[in-house]
């Protein structure tokens, strides 16, 4: 059996010898399972997952990831501070590739659409509210949902009864 460094080399040459680097830089040991999460995400990195969706896709690799070591690799990549989470209303955690630029979601309440918003004064506005109120500021999370551009018009999808999110 292949040592999980051997099997990262020799997936997709030197784009996996930078997740490696990137694992190791934040004192993670890079197993074959961070890796694969983090290697989706930088093949993606404007898309947003849950974990069943890293799960889906990791799947049908060569060398699937358990459902619990996608969970498990999640929680320390978002520890590490390589990707990202953010809880959506109806309590989905989502996750992307931390690029180092804050933003803010916005979700459409018909197709699930999530896309990013960028405003550099947004936060400068929460901060101030925040020192209003004699209240440390340290981070926040926004999500706005509504209709994205392609949904806007059509008609409401009907949700089934008794069924959540």
């Amino acid at each position: 059996m292949r040592s999980p460094t051997e099997a990262l080399r020799n997936k997709t040459g030197l784009h996996m010898i930078a997740i490696y680097a990137a694992l190791k830089a934040a004192g993670l040991r890079p197993t074959t399972s961070r890796a694969s999460v983090l290697r989706l995400f930088h093949e993606l990195p404007h898309e947003h997952f849950t974990a069943d969706q890293v799960y889906r896709k990791l799947s049908r690799e060569p060398e699937p990831c358990s459902l619990a070591s996608v969970y498990r690799a999640l929680s320390q990549l978002h520890e590490a501070d390589l990707i990202s989470s953010a809880t959506l209303g109806d309590a989905r955690i989502i996750y992307e590739l931390n690029r180092g630029q804050r933003h803010y979601h916005l979700v459409c309440n018909r197709c699930g659409r999530i896309q990013d918003a960028y405003d550099p004064g947004l936060e400068q506005q929460q901060a101030k509210i925040a020192a209003d109120q004699h209240f440390q500021y340290i981070t926040s999370s926004l999500v706005i949902f509504g209709r994205c551009e392609a949904c806007e018009g059509l008609p409401a999808i009907p949700r089934r009864v008794g069924a959540s999110g």
